[in-house]
């Protein structure tokens, strides 16, 4: 604990006088990520290393504890909407959902995510495999196995788990 508020005490000092612009707060290293610290400047979270090199810059509202809903990866927030940053610090999520859910639970290596009033899901690369379009959207495997009931405009009907629609006279 000592070296942490050493090391952050340095770290405010250093950033002052060599004209860096210095952070409203610095979080203890090592919560997050490991070798990371938490920042926030003008009311944005970031991260900086060890280094005190700026990893992610602060630009986020909210940034959540890593691996929570896919290993590697931390939600973040802005302006209301969600995405995910990497353990590199790269933004593999833009924020661009209203809600994502935690991965795996419709379907190994998806997420459902929410934009506006309409469900879809990502996979674990963060890729959108099934566009936000549906009203509803039902666990995998509970209907027929391989298979998710979905609700648009009105109408039910299946997707697979490549997130096909699945023909059938009730389809829209």
């Amino acid at each position: 604990m000592k070296t942490n508020l050493t090391l952050i005490l340095a770290l405010t000092f250093w950033t002052t006088m060599f004209g860096q612009k210095a952070y409203d707060q610095i979080e203890q290293f090592n919560i997050y990520k490991e070798g990371w610290a938490l920042v926030t400047r003008d009311g944005k979270f970031g991260f900086i290393d060890t280094n005190g090199r700026e990893v992610v810059k602060p630009s986020y509202d909210e940034i959540e504890l890593f691996n929570l809903y896919r290993m590697g990866w931390a939600m973040v927030r802005l302006n209301g909407k969600t995405g995910f940053i990497d353990s590199k610090g790269n933004e593999v999520v833009k924020p661009i959902y209203k809600e994502v859910e935690l991965f795996n639970i419709y379907r190994q290596g998806w997420a459902l995510v929410q934009v506006k009033d309409k469900f879809g899901f990502i996979d674990n690369e963060g890729k959108e495999v099934v566009a936000p379009k549906y009203d509803e959207i039902e666990l995998f495997d509970i209907n027929r196995q391989g298979w998710a009931q979905v609700k648009l405009k009105g109408k039910y009907f299946f997707i697979d788990k490549s997130g096909q629609e699945i023909a059938s006279e009730g389809k829209p």
